[in-house]
């Protein structure tokens, strides 16, 4: 091993795996002989040191039956080659987000439907197509959001084969509210080390897998109070789970923000708004959002809160809980920037020197957030110390002007902070400050669940849902079983008659009262009938 190697390795010990360094080296060295010889936009993609966008947006459409097949979309390239294909989401969903990662150049999108389910993608197939041109100037943080897609127009008849295998798909749980495949359990291999490895050195392959990058445990729900958990550098959502399992899941519901953490800070900061905070992607609902973040991910949501607007239309976060994060940047990421012979955009961003530390706390935080700051120590706890991995003093280095609400002092390593008995509970206590919107007991009879009954084609699959998730719910409000809120005052004057229905709580209930007259009045509450 040569010089600069063994200096690499004695300053980024934190790193997930020498081995895997080495090989990413390897393999990115052949990357770039590869496009020498033979140059592809897909090859330009995994590159590491090239900087690729990221695309997402809406399939929008009005035919419902379009649910019942596969969706994909599929970048194609003339570039380098006529028609290359460069990227590939296999986990489109009719009214639902794709995602690509291309680099920069010009391209045309086209969206497929297995109408045949042959489980091949063919040119017949192609029910919409829009062009799209990636450049720095156009788009300066490598974010394309809301580029939404109209299904079923009429589109050119192309002039080549396109014969793209589906992939086989494990079944599982689907949602109604997020992106397809986004409903997992902590087990599930997505959140592997070996994928915590890949969305370090090679960021694109990651995103091959891990289009959208939101990912929960379950159906949504809206009476629930949202924690979003953010991981550092070669981590997954699986790091969280000692937290997790204290959560109460009757009142709170985990999300994750689960990123390629080799990338761009400034980019995946850019994400995390857009996805999480700007209300355009998850939408604001009636309770505050928590956030809580460990290590680098403390550094990518607070550069996220950069991006506020101050308008209606965003989130409001109440608590943003860090743990262990190098506020200050690593000097040893410096290092391996000067170094290293392969230098991952996330070391530059968490060097000291660099723009993003410097730019860290340009704008205070927004007036709704209070942030407790969790920081680690080894031995006396003084800025000369260490959790063994993030100095004492870059923990603490936030500015006056970002009014911690909060500081707190553990005698724990970097990553076992996550599983420290003193600092869980600390957190718990600042999670029971946040209050739900809903009384308790709203939320008892928000427990109880709905009514499992036939429902025909009349329903949309939203409409059964409400019925079949929330009916007691909404029979206790109906029925004058339960003091109304402000909350619940437009769907009273729906049910009233005083006012027409705008959503489909609305029209569910209304059918259903009508489809089932005695049960929707029924007197008593109880279990599901």
């Amino acid at each position: 091993m040569n010089t600069t190697r063994t200096i690499f390795f004695l300053i980024a010990g934190w790193l997930l795996s020498s081995c895997a360094y080495l090989q990413s080296v390897s393999d990115q060295e052949e990357l770039l002989q590869n496009q020498q010889i033979n140059p592809r936009q897909y090859n330009a993609k995994h590159i590491i040191e090239r900087y690729t966008y990221f695309v997402y947006g809406r399939l929008t459409s009005d035919i419902s039956d379009s649910n019942h097949y596969s969706l994909a979309v599929v970048a194609l390239s003339d570039k380098y080659q006529e028609n290359e294909i460069v990227d590939v989401n296999y986990r489109g969903k009719v009214n639902s987000y794709y995602a690509l990662n291309l680099p920069e150049g010009e391209y045309q999108l086209l969206v497929l439907e297995d109408k045949n389910q042959d489980k091949i993608y063919r040119q017949t197939e192609i029910i919409a197509q829009h062009s799209l041109a990636l450049d720095k100037q156009t788009y300066p943080d490598k974010v394309v959001g809301n580029l939404d897609i109209q299904l079923h127009n009429p589109i050119p008849q192309l002039t080549f084969p396109i014969n793209i295998p589906a992939q086989t798909e494990k079944k599982r749980q689907q949602s109604l509210f997020f992106p397809k495949g986004s409903i997992r359990s902590l087990d599930d291999p997505i959140f592997s080390e070996r994928m915590a490895t890949l969305g370090m050195y090679d960021p694109a392959a990651f995103m091959e897998n891990v289009p959208f990058m939101f990912y929960a445990l379950e159906e949504d729900a809206g009476y629930k109070i949202p924690v979003v958990f953010v991981h550092g550098i070669g981590g997954t959502a699986k790091e969280f789970r000692t937290i997790i399992d204290r959560l109460d899941r009757k009142l709170y519901k985990p999300w994750f923000f689960y990123y390629p953490s080799g990338m761009d800070l400034n980019q995946l900061a850019k994400l995390f708004y857009n996805i999480y905070l700007s209300g355009k992607v998850v939408e604001k609902g009636p309770s505050e959002m928590i956030i809580v973040a460990h290590s680098m991910g403390g550094l990518v949501v607070r550069e996220a809160f950069n991006f506020y607007q101050g308008n209606d239309q965003e989130i409001k976060v109440k608590l943003f809980i860090s743990m262990a994060s190098p506020f200050g940047g690593l000097s040893s990421a410096q290092a391996g920037v000067e170094n290293a012979p392969l230098v991952l955009p996330a070391w530059r961003d968490l060097s000291p020197k660099e723009s993003f530390i410097k730019h860290l706390f340009r704008n205070r935080l927004p007036d709704s957030v209070e942030h407790h700051l969790f920081y680690a120590y080894s031995n006396a706890g003084d800025s000369q110390d260490s959790d063994g991995v993030v100095p004492v003093h870059s923990q603490l280095a936030v500015t006056t002007s970002d009014r911690l609400s909060g500081q707190y002092g553990f005698k724990s390593g970097h990553a076992e902070l996550l599983r420290d008995p003193t600092a869980i509970d600390t957190m718990f206590n600042l999670l029971s400050q946040v209050k739900n919107p809903f009384p308790d007991k709203h939320l008892y009879y928000f427990s109880k669940g709905g009514f499992d009954v036939e429902l025909d084609s009349s329903y949309s699959e939203m409409e059964k849902a409400v019925i079949q998730r929330m009916g007691i719910y909404l029979r206790a409000l109906a029925n004058g079983k339960l003091e109304p809120i402000p909350l619940n005052e437009p769907f009273l004057a729906v049910v009233r008659g005083r006012s027409e229905p705008v959503n489909a709580v609305d029209t569910a209930w209304l059918k259903f009262i009508k489809d089932y007259p005695e049960l929707a009045a029924a007197k008593h509450d109880g279990a599901k009938k």
